[in-house]
C-alpha cells in the first residue's frame, strides 16, 4: 500500500463568514513530504547547536591552515617534504608557544591580575591631578572609566572570547590547543588531497576560478594574520619599553595588554594607548606628555611604514568594512573575533567579486560601447 504524498493533515474544514452573508470554507494541508522536510531541518539544527564547540575548534584549525599554507609552501620549494615541512613548521610553533607559556605565565599572569586589583586606585590617581581633574570636570570619563576599569582587564585576558566560553579549566585549555594543533597538522598535510577532490568535482573552467579564489584567500589570510602578529610584538615592545624608561608600574603589563589589543585592526592600538595614558597619568604630567608623543609617533609609523611593508594589500577593504566586521564578528566570538573578522571579510569580499566579475564585465563593455556610438 502506497502513501500519497499530498494527504490532508487536517481534513476538517473550518468556516468562516463571507461578506454577503455566506460561508467560506478554509482548508488546511501540509503534505508528508513538508513534515519530513521540517524535521529534517529541525534534527539538523539540534545538532549543529549540541556540536557548536567542535565547529568553533575546526573553523580555528582551518583558519590556521589557511594562514601557514604559503609557509608552507616556500619550505617545499626548497625541497623539503610536505610531511617533514608540515611537521616542522607545527613542533616550532609548539617550541615557541611553549616557551613563551613557560616563561612568561607567572609573570605576565601576576603583572595582569596585580594591574587589574590596582586600576581603580590608579585611576583615582589620575583623577586627582591637574589634567584629569581638567578631563574628567566636562565629561566624567575617568569615574566612567573607574566604574569598568575591572572589565577592562577582565576583557583582555579572557582572549580565548566568543559565544562557546572554550577553556575554562587549565585541562580544558590544554586539550583545546593539542585539538587544533593535530588538526591544523592533519588540515596542512591533507590539503592537496582535499583540494584536488575538490577539483574533481568541478569542470575546467570552474576548476580554475576556484583555484584562483582559493589561492586570494589563502594568500590574504595569510599575509595579513602573520603580518598584523608581526605588528603587534612591535607595538607591545614599544609600549612596553617606553613604560619601563617612563617608570609606569606593571610595564609588563601594559605590554601584554598593549600587544593583544593592537591585532585588533584600527582601533586596538588607540585603546592600549589610552590605558597606558592613563596609567602614566597617575605617575606624572611629564610621563603623560612623552607617552602621547611615542604613541604619535609610533602609530604614524604603523600606519604609513610597517603596514604598508608588512601587510601590504592583503586585505583591501574600506574602513567602513574593516570597523563593521570588527564589531560584528567582535559581537559573535569575542577579542578572537575582532582579530580575524577582517580577513573573513576580506574572503567574503573576493568571493563577491568573482561572482560579480562577468556582470561587471559585461556592464562594462556595454557603457563603453555606448560612449563610443555617443
Amino acid at each position: 500500500m502506497t502513501v500519497p504524498t499530498n494527504t490532508r493533515a487536517a481534513p476538517s474544514p473550518s468556516t468562516t463568514d463571507s461578506g454577503d452573508g455566506g460561508r467560506r470554507e478554509i482548508e488546511l494541508s501540509i503534505s508528508i513530504r513538508t513534515i519530513l522536510l521540517v524535521g529534517v531541518a529541525v534534527a539538523v539544527a539540534w545538532a549543529l547547536a549540541s556540536v557548536a564547540d567542535v565547529l568553533l575548534t575546526v573553523f580555528v584549525a582551518v583558519f590556521s591552515v589557511a594562514v601557514l599554507l604559503p609557509v608552507v609552501g616556500r619550505l617545499e620549494r626548497l625541497g623539503w617534504s610536505r610531511r617533514l615541512a608540515c611537521a616542522v613548521l607545527v613542533l616550532a610553533l609548539v617550541v615557541v608557544i611553549g616557551t613563551v607559556v613557560l616563561v612568561l605565565a607567572d609573570a605576565v599572569g601576576g603583572a595582569v591580575r596585580g594591574f587589574g586589583g590596582d586600576l581603580p586606585d590608579i585611576v583615582a590617581k589620575a583623577r586627582q591631578s591637574e589634567l584629569g581633574t581638567f578631563i574628567n570636570g566636562g565629561s566624567g570619563s575617568l569615574d566612567t572609566l573607574r566604574e569598568h576599569s575591572g572589565d577592562i582587564v577582565k576583557g583582555v585576558g579572557n582572549v580565548s572570547g566568543g559565544v562557546a566560553n572554550i577553556g575554562v579549566s587549565a585541562f580544558g585549555a590544554v586539550a583545546l590547543f593539542f585539538s587544533v594543533l593535530f588538526l591544523t597538522l592533519f588540515g596542512l598535510i591533507d590539503e592537496p588531497r582535499a583540494r584536488g577532490w575538490i577539483e574533481g568535482l568541478l569542470y575546467r573552467e570552474d576548476r580554475e576560478r576556484y583555484l584562483r579564489v582559493a589561492d586570494r584567500i589563502i594568500h590574504a589570510t595569510s599575509r595579513y594574520m602573520l603580518g598584523n602578529l608581526a605588528i603587534s610584538l612591535i607595538c607591545g615592545t614599544v609600549y612596553g619599553i617606553t613604560a619601563v624608561v617612563l617608570g609606569l608600574p606593571y610595564p609588563l603589563a601594559l605590554a601584554v595588554i598593549a600587544g593583544i589589543l593592537d591585532l585588533i585592526p584600527n582601533v586596538g592600538a588607540t585603546i592600549a594607548g589610552i590605558i597606558v595614558g592613563l596609567v602614566a597619568l597617575s605617575v606624572s604630567l611629564e610621563a603623560v606628555i612623552v607617552f602621547v608623543i611615542v604613541m604619535v609617533v609610533y602609530q604614524q609609523i604603523e600606519n604609513y611604514i610597517l603596514q604598508p611593508t608588512i601587510i601590504g594589500k592583503a586585505a583591501q577593504l574600506s574602513g567602513f568594512t574593516v570597523l563593521t566586521s570588527v564589531l560584528a564578528f567582535g559581537a559573535l566570538f569575542g577579542l578572537i573575533g575582532a582579530i580575524i573578522g577582517v580577513p573573513i571579510a576580506a574572503g567574503l569580499q573576493i568571493v563577491a567579486e568573482e561572482l560579480t566579475a562577468g556582470r561587471r564585465a559585461r556592464i562594462a563593455a556595454e557603457d563603453a560601447a555606448k560612449k563610443s556610438r555617443a
